[in-house]
């Protein structure tokens, strides 16, 4: 018994740890190319500030995957739509890192800013910093912020965005010990 209520107590204090830890955004830095790990309108506009802040050298984004919200997003930030490459099969964010990593090597990147959500980027750059040991690639890992009530914040400032970060926890355990290969998320 006390081994099972030593191993919750561990869990809840590494979880905690996690939890607290799920945002690591760094300061942008010049990049071949913008990847944009889609899900959120957030992380799309986030990508297009960038973009226009002249981050990408190569004036790419590649949206994995890029469905039609984002695609009114990008067109209505200016952005031409040769300068969005789209990358169609992603499922999981497992699957934004493969297909996304291998576009990089296929058009010669060898550097990238990795957007997404802040609440979803501790699990973002652990799978991309695994696939990325076959390609060496420079990966430079920017959140994004939802709005709420017009004002961009972090997760835990929003109330909605509370379940979303408990789950990332959940997921980030699964990817940490390699389950990305049958969680779809």
């Amino acid at each position: 018994m006390k081994w099972f209520i030593g191993g919750i107590i561990v869990f809840t204090i590494v979880s905690l740890f996690i939890l607290i830890n799920l945002n690591t955004s760094e300061s942008p830095r010049e990049s071949d190319v913008i990847i944009v790990a889609s899900g959120s309108i957030d992380r799309d506009y986030r990508a297009g500030v960038l973009y226009w802040q002249d981050y990408s050298r190569s004036n790419k984004i590649i949206v994995s995957p890029l469905e039609p919200p984002s695609q009114v997003a990008y067109i209505s930030l200016g952005i031409a739509p040769d300068h969005v490459i789209e990358e169609p099969h992603a499922t999981s964010t497992y699957t934004n890192a493969t297909n996304t990593l291998k576009m990089m090597d296929e058009f010669g990147f060898t550097s990238a800013i990795v957007v997404t959500s802040d609440y979803h980027q501790l699990r973002t750059r652990l799978i991309y910093e695994r696939v990325n040991r076959e390609y060496g690639f420079d990966l430079n890992y920017v959140a994004s912020y939802h709005q709420h009530n017009g004002v961009a914040k972090p997760w835990y400032q929003n109330p909605r965005l509370w379940m979303p970060a408990l789950r990332e926890v959940i997921y980030f355990y699964g990817y940490l010990i390699g389950l990305y290969h049958w969680i779809d998320r």
